[in-house]
């Protein structure tokens, strides 16, 4: 998989863009949308979570990865979905991406970023994946049209299970398509050891796929 940092012009957003083996400009593939966690520590930091993390777990769904740099202090703000929806505009129009099958997933303050561009932007999406994310605090009163899959550890000493397991089950009762993978003995920090409960979620994304198509 060939990866290659960018910069989209105009307004310098920095953006990690990993290509599948056999990418063909022929062929459309899906497209994963990758949010950092918190950190603004060097240039084209999104690439640390697709490679430790989205890379490692969904490459195999066979599309392209773009993981953008935060442009603002959170994923959760109209400025920072003004260039992740522009991002994701410009990239859907310069390489063949598959609009039916458009992924989000991020960890930590990316999970909330997931939690946020979802809700708010549903017709772009075909599933989100939320890793260690709290949700919105009024998240239960969208019409919540996004298939989801939401990870969280029961030891997650910075954003506790209780807020995450409200949500969904509020979610899940007005009738969205929602599940909630419960994990034992990893901290936060720990974002390695989310890979295999990632990884674990391939089938259900290719099964909404599915059903969508």
């Amino acid at each position: 998989m060939n990866i290659e940092q960018k910069v989209l012009q105009p307004g310098d957003q920095r953006y990690t863009i990993a290509f599948p083996t056999g990418y063909s400009e022929n062929t459309p593939v899906p497209l994963i949308l990758a949010l950092h966690f918190a950190g603004h520590g060097t240039p084209f930091y999104g690439r640390m979570i697709l490679e430790e993390l989205v890379k490692p777990a969904l490459g195999d769904l066979g599309g392209l990865i773009v993981a953008p740099d935060c442009t603002s202090d959170s994923w959760s703000n109209p400025q920072s979905e003004a260039d992740v929806l522009t991002l994701l505009d410009y990239v859907s129009s310069n390489y063949a991406v598959d609009p039916e099958r458009v992924v989000v997933t991020g960890y930590s303050m990316g999970g909330n970023g997931t939690w946020y561009l979802a809700a708010r932007n549903p017709a772009l999406f075909s599933a989100a994946v939320v890793l260690s994310g709290w949700p919105p605090e009024e998240v239960g009163l969208v019409d919540w049209q996004v298939p989801s899959y939401v990870i969280h550890s029961r030891q997650d000493e910075l954003m506790p299970l209780e807020p995450t397991q409200f949500a969904v089950t509020s979610l899940a009762e007005k009738g969205a398509e929602i599940e909630l993978m419960i994990l034992d003995d990893i901290t936060h920090f720990e974002t390695f050891r989310f890979i295999e409960p990632l990884r674990s979620v391939f089938p259900w994304i290719e099964q909404v796929w599915q059903a969508q198509g």
